[in-house]
């Protein structure tokens, strides 16, 4: 969510982007008296997007983040593709079949939607532990294989041509899977199913790039962009 700050603050931070550290007169904005600029600087403070340091003032990492992420003109936050991970998980059933591991969500967007398992990258993490993490806390199993196989960008677009995704997924696949699955959470149901099951059955309504082309090894990496229409978001 973008911060609510006064069209000074936002000038205050743009004058701090250009600079190390600077004074207060360096920062005083025409026509705008000293105790007024003070209040402001106080809020930015507050908000820990300025820090005060011997009689200086600067940019906190938080204000470098914040001010990084808004426009040209100091204006508006400029809206980023997201970072999420997708796990491709296989193993073989007693009949020598490929399983995968999927899900049904049980939320917005997609909701009712059939596929892998997927998760959002935190901040400073290693893609395979984000990985790794997502796999744990969403079902309960661990796995031994891991095996970074694809960047995929997805994005998908109303009718009228607004943007409502755009994420850098990237695929692992994973093997040599270990522990008690979690059937259901309160948003999406885990389970292990073949391709005909997926794709024969009502049952599923699986998502429009769902691939699942029965590969018992990893491929080489491999970049991929899908734009598409966003039916079920």
């Amino acid at each position: 969510m973008e911060k609510k700050l006064h069209f000074l603050q936002k000038e205050l931070l743009r004058k701090l982007t250009l600079s190390p550290t600077l004074r207060f007169n360096e920062l005083l904005i025409e026509e705008i008296e000293s105790e007024h600029m003070n209040y402001h600087l106080k809020q930015l403070i507050e908000q820990n997007l300025v820090k005060k340091i011997n009689g200086e003032y600067a940019l906190t990492d938080s204000g470098k983040d914040y001010s990084n992420l808004l426009d040209d003109n100091m204006e508006h936050l400029e809206k980023q593709p997201k970072c999420s991970i997708i796990i491709n998980g296989i193993r073989k059933n007693k009949q020598g079949s490929i399983e995968y591991l999927l899900n049904r969500r049980l939320r917005h967007p997609y909701f009712g939607k059939v596929g892998r398992l997927s998760g959002k990258v935190q901040f400073g993490e290693a893609l395979v532990d984000a990985a790794k993490r997502e796999l744990f806390e969403e079902t309960g199993l661990t796995a031994q294989t891991w095996n970074l196989e694809e960047m995929y960008r997805k994005t998908r677009f109303r009718e009228d041509g607004t943007p409502v995704q755009d994420v850098f997924f990237y695929k692992f696949f994973v093997t040599d899977f270990s522990g008690t699955m979690i059937d259901t959470t309160p948003y999406q149901e885990n389970f292990w199913a073949t391709k005909h099951d997926v794709f024969s059955k009502n049952e599923f309504d699986p998502y429009d790039d769902l691939d699942l082309d029965e590969r018992d090894t990893p491929q080489d990496f491999k970049l991929v962009e899908a734009c598409g229409d966003a039916e079920g978001y």
